[in-house]
C-alpha cells in the first residue's frame, strides 16, 4: 500500500474533484427523491468530519423502525446515490440505521445546504426546496422530516351535545412536529403555505435543560385524509396508527410495533387496552364518515 505524501495528495484530489462533479450534477435540480432524503436527514441525520479528507453521513432512528429504514431508506438511498448500504443496530445507542462514508455522497448533502457537526439549531430547509413551487418536492421534503422528526397521535374528544363517544376512546388525530431550530420551523411554514393544508403554530419556552421548541401541528380528520392522500407516511410505525384508526375509528395510545401488528392482523382487539367494555361502531352520521364524504367531494371538485 502507497502512503507516501504525493499518492495520498493525489488521492486526496480526485476524492475532491468526483464530489464536486457529483454536487454540480445535484446542484442543477431538486428532484422529489433528493427532497424526501433531505428531510430525512434534517430529522434523523448528521453530518461528521473524521479528519480533512474523510467524511461520514450518519442516519440512525429507533429501532422499532428497522422496517422502515430496510424497506424504504436505504433503496432511496441507493436508487439515488447510487452506493450499497448495509444497516444495522448501533447497540450504544439503541438505534438503527447506516452511515455512509462515500465522500461523493457526503459532499453532496453538504453542498445543499447541511452543515457540519451538530445541526440541532442550525439545521434548515435547503433553499433549492425552499424556493420550488413543485408540490411533489415540497411534500417530499415534508413526508421524509414527519416519518423521521414527526408524530400522529390521537387523543379524546370532548363530549359533544352531550354524546360521549369520542371522549371514551382516542379518536381526534393530530399530526405534530416539535424542532429547536427557528429557521426549519420558519421554512416549514413557508412549504405548507404553498399548499392546501391548514396549520397551526406555538412555541414553549426553555424549561430547565430544554432549549426553546417551535410546534406546528396539523389536526382533524379532515387534515390527516388530505395528509394521507397527498404526503401519506412511509414509516410503518407512523402508518400503522392511520390503518388502526381508519378501520377501527380509534387508536388506543403507546402501543408497540408488535401490538399495532397483532391489532391489524386480528390477533388482539384494540378495545382491551380500555378498562371500560364499550365498543366503538363508525356510525353514517359520525365525524369521521362526514369527513371522509368531504375529501371525496373535494378531491371530485380538483380532478374536474
Amino acid at each position: 500500500m502507497n502512503n507516501s505524501p504525493a499518492f495520498n495528495f493525489q488521492k486526496e484530489v480526485k476524492q475532491k474533484e468526483k464530489a464536486s462533479i457529483m454536487e454540480s450534477s445535484f446542484s442543477k435540480e431538486m428532484t422529489p427523491d433528493l427532497a424526501e432524503i433531505c428531510g430525512i436527514h434534517a430529522g434523523d441525520g448528521c453530518l461528521r468530519k473524521r479528519d480533512s479528507v474523510r467524511r461520514v453521513l450518519c442516519v440512525e432512528g429507533d429501532v422499532e423502525e428497522k422496517e422502515y429504514y430496510d424497506s424504504h431508506v436505504v433503496p432511496l438511498f441507493e436508487r439515488t446515490f447510487g452506493v450499497k448500504i448495509k444497516p444495522r443496530v448501533f447497540l450504544p445507542r439503541h438505534t438503527y440505521g447506516f452511515q455512509i462514508t462515500n465522500p461523493n455522497v457526503c459532499g453532496v448533502i453538504h453542498s445543499i445546504g447541511f452543515p457540519y457537526g451538530k445541526k440541532t439549531f442550525s439545521v434548515k430547509v435547503p433553499d433549492l426546496i425552499l424556493e420550488s413551487n413543485n408540490l411533489k418536492v415540497i411534500y417530499g421534503f415534508i413526508r421524509g422530516l414527519f416519518d423521521t422528526d414527526g408524530t400522529l397521535s390521537f387523543r379524546r374528544r370532548k363530549r359533544l351535545r352531550g354524546v360521549s363517544e369520542h371522549s371514551k376512546r382516542h379518536t381526534y388525530p393530530r399530526i405534530l412536529l416539535d424542532v429547536c431550530s427557528k429557521d426549519l420551523f420558519l421554512g416549514l411554514c413557508k412549504l405548507l403555505s404553498k399548499t392546501s393544508f391548514n396549520f397551526n403554530t406555538s412555541y414553549q419556552r426553555p424549561q430547565g435543560n430544554h432549549a426553546k421548541k417551535y410546534k406546528l401541528g396539523l389536526v382533524g380528520d379532515y387534515s390527516l385524509l388530505l395528509w394521507m392522500r397527498n404526503i401519506g407516511f412511509k414509516n410503518n410505525v407512523k402508518n400503522n396508527r392511520f390503518l388502526i384508526w381508519d378501520k377501527f375509528g380509534f387508536n388506543p395510545p403507546r402501543l408497540t410495533l408488535k401490538e399495532q401488528t397483532d391489532i391489524l392482523s386480528g390477533k388482539i382487539d384494540p378495545n382491551a387496552f380500555y378498562k371500560d367494555s364499550w365498543v366503538y361502531h363508525e356510525r353514517k352520521d359520525s365525524i369521521l364518515a362526514k369527513n371522509k364524504q368531504a375529501l371525496q367531494e373535494m378531491i371530485l371538485a380538483l380532478d374536474t
